[in-house]
């Protein structure tokens, strides 16, 4: 049975004073802070209570207490009613946006560092989202010593870039071409098919080409193709902002955090799973693989592009970061982004 009446507040103002301090947390402390007008020692029963039914741990014997992922996630969906966000702070946020942004096509990484920017919190960006991803355009630009600047741009915006070394000097005229067949021939379909298409990975021999624009088009597609499933963009900023904070002072914790930020194949997987089913989501401590291991919490946010998932974006740090606070920011940005992608030419470079 959830804590209710008073013993819901005392939880309330547990958790409160373990956002601002980040240490277990008294009974003393809690009955100053809760405003019951309740004596320390009825503090201290109520919170062996919690404790019992699983809603406090204690770090150390003689230590106070702090709240278990239970309480938070409890504290996160119920209690606080969500701080909006001021018409001053919105104002600056959107001057922010409009002074760091590029078009999404060539620059992602300022969304991540906005995001911690504004949180104080690591910022993480992730595009595209959706399970499919398919070929907008190919583009090859001719560039000094027989090199070649190769692009693939999705449908989402997103865009790979390949330096590639020709063993044949190639026209430009002749680029161009095979460009303009690469858009034609595979416009629209998944990038995964086309990487396992070109690169033959079912183990059988490829069709032979009809003509030589085909042979060279084939070949220039799988050197600039990435690995299937490879197309992913993860961007992280901010990370300096978690070592100012008590919980990383160890150096075990430290590794902990750099292994979960650095693994992007982690990150686009928990962050999938957690948005399955909704547009924003917290997810606190052990409640992820993600956030176990360094007892962290995340929060992040879906943008969109004409009603689709586009990619999705959010925060990173201590368990006990405060939620309240930065869940409205983290969505007005994501709400941001969406308004921008509405824009004529967004995406389109």
């Amino acid at each position: 049975m959830e804590p209710s009446g008073r013993v819901l507040k005392v939880l309330c103002a547990i958790v409160e004073l373990f956002i601002r301090s980040g240490g277990p947390v008294a009974s003393r402390e809690v009955a100053k802070f809760s405003g019951l007008g309740l004596s320390p020692a009825t503090i201290r029963n109520i919170m062996a209570e919690l404790e019992e039914a699983g809603y406090l741990d204690r770090p150390h014997t003689s230590a106070g207490t702090v709240p278990s992922d239970r309480t938070l996630r409890l504290y996160v969906d119920n209690v606080p009613s969500r701080r909006k966000l001021s018409p001053n702070f919105q104002h600056h946020l959107a001057a922010r946006i409009n002074e760091m942004r590029r078009e999404l096509v060539e620059d992602f990484a300022w969304v991540a560092r906005l995001t911690a920017e504004v949180t104080n919190e690591a910022g993480v960006a992730v595009r595209p989202f959706g399970l499919g991803r398919f070929l907008e355009a190919v583009s090859l630009v001719a560039l000094d010593g027989g090199r070649v600047l190769g692009l693939v741009v999705t449908a989402d915006g997103s865009v790979e870039k390949r330096l590639l070394n020709m063993e044949h000097a190639v026209t430009r005229d002749r680029l161009q071409e095979i460009a303009n067949y690469l858009t034609t021939e595979f416009h629209g379909l998944n990038i995964d098919e086309i990487t396992h298409t070109v690169r033959d990975s079912g183990g059988g021999d490829p069709a032979p080409p009809r003509d030589e624009l085909e042979r060279q088009a084939f070949e220039i597609i799988a050197d600039l193709l990435p690995a299937e499933g490879g197309l992913v963009e993860v961007q992280v900023a901010g990370t300096d902002n978690l070592l100012q904070t008590p919980e990383f002072t160890e150096i075990e914790r430290v590794r902990q955090l750099f292994a979960t930020l650095e693994d992007d194949q982690r990150i686009v997987r928990e962050i999938r799973h957690a948005l399955a089913s909704c547009s924003t989501r917290v997810i606190i401590g052990r409640e992820s693989a993600l956030t176990a291991s360094g007892e962290l919490g995340m929060v992040t946010t879906l943008f969109f592009k004409d009603g689709k998932r586009a990619g999705a974006l959010g925060v990173v740090g201590s368990r006990r970061m405060d939620y309240a606070r930065i869940v409205p920011v983290v969505e007005f940005i994501g709400d941001s982004l969406t308004r921008m992608l509405q824009e004529p030419g967004a995406m389109n470079g």
